[in-house]
C-alpha cells in the first residue's frame, strides 16, 4: 500500500513538474531573448539561455521612444484608476445594498446594464465628450471616462449582500451613521476581497491600449501598450527587442501578483471573517 502511495505521489509531481516547464518555458524564454544578440533569435534549434549576454536591446527602448516615462505613466495611471475604482464603487455597493431610496433598483440594474454595452459602442460617443470638453491628449481625459465602471459595483454589490449585517449593528445603535458602519465595519472585514478586486482593475487598466491610443497622440503621455506598438512600428522586426519590451510589460503584473499573493491564495480573506 506505501509502495503504491509512493508511486502515486512520484508520478504525481513529476506530471506537475512537466506541467510546470511546459508552461514557464514561453515566459522564460521570452526574458532570455531580451538578452540575446539579434542573431542568436533565428538560430534552431533554438536556446534558452544566451550565448552572449547584452543589454542593447533594453538601451535601446530607452534610446527610441521614452519607455521609462511611458513606463511609469502606465503604472501611475493604473494604479489611480483601481483605487478611484474601488472607493467609488465601494460607496456606491453600500448605498445600493444597505440604503433604501427612489429609483435604487433601476440605478444598480443601469450599473449591471454598462458591464454589457461592448466598447465599440461607447468609444466614439466618449471621445466626442472628451474632445467637447478639450481633455484630449492630456491625463485628465484619459483617466475621467475610467474612474468608475459597473464592473466594480456589481461585484462589490453582490460580496456585500452576502455580508453580515450584525457586524454593523453595534456602530448604528451607538449612533453612527452607515458611512461609518462602512469605513469602521465594512471595509477593514473585506480587505482581502478589496485587495483582490484592486488586482483584477490593476491588471485590466494596465493591459489598456484602445483608449490611450485614441485621447493621447504626445509621446511624453504614451503608456507602455502604446509605446511598444510604436516601437514595433519604428524599428524593423527585432524578436529580442520586442521581447525585452513585452517582459517590461509583463513584470508589473508579475510583482503586482507576489505582494498580493497572500489575499489572492487565502479563501479566508474574502470575506474578511469566520463563519
Amino acid at each position: 500500500m506505501r509502495r503504491r502511495e509512493a508511486l502515486y505521489q512520484v508520478l504525481l509531481v513529476s506530471f506537475l513538474g512537466g506541467l510546470s516547464v511546459f508552461v514557464l518555458y514561453p515566459f522564460l524564454w521570452m526574458v532570455f531573448s531580451g538578452f540575446k544578440p539579434p542573431a542568436e533569435a533565428y538560430t534552431w534549434p533554438p536556446k534558452l539561455l544566451p550565448g552572449r549576454w547584452t543589454l542593447e536591446h533594453y538601451q535601446a527602448l530607452w534610446e527610441a521612444l521614452p519607455v521609462g516615462r511611458a513606463l511609469w505613466n502606465s503604472l501611475w495611471t493604473s494604479a489611480f484608476l483601481a483605487t478611484s475604482n474601488l472607493v467609488l464603487a465601494s460607496l456606491a455597493a453600500y448605498a445600493f445594498t444597505r440604503l433604501r431610496f427612489l429609483g435604487r433598483e433601476t440605478l444598480f440594474g443601469l450599473h449591471v446594464l454598462s458591464m454589457l454595452l461592448p466598447w465599440q459602442i461607447t468609444l466614439i460617443p466618449t471621445f466626442l465628450l472628451v474632445r467637447s470638453l478639450g481633455l484630449v491628449d492630456t491625463f485628465l481625459g484619459l483617466l475621467l471616462p475610467s474612474l468608475t465602471s459597473g464592473y466594480a459595483v456589481y461585484v462589490l454589490g453582490q460580496y456585500l449582500k452576502s455580508f453580515p449585517k450584525s457586524l454593523e449593528e453595534s456602530v448604528l445603535v451607538d449612533g453612527g451613521t452607515p458611512l461609518t458602519a462602512l469605513l469602521r465595519v465594512v471595509l477593514p472585514l473585506s480587505r482581502g476581497a478589496l485587495a483582490v478586486l484592486w488586482v483584477l482593475l490593476f491588471l485590466g487598466y494596465w493591459q489598456s491600449f484602445i483608449w490611450p491610443s485614441v485621447v493621447l497622440s504626445s509621446p511624453e503621455k504614451m503608456v507602455l501598450p502604446v509605446a511598444l506598438l510604436a516601437i514595433q512600428n519604428y524599428h524593423a522586426v527585432n524578436i529580442p527587442l520586442l521581447m525585452a519590451g513585452t517582459t517590461l510589460m509583463a513584470l508589473p503584473p508579475v510583482l503586482v501578483y507576489l505582494l498580493f499573493q497572500r489575499a489572492l491564495q487565502n479563501p479566508e480573506l474574502f470575506s474578511g471573517f469566520k463563519g
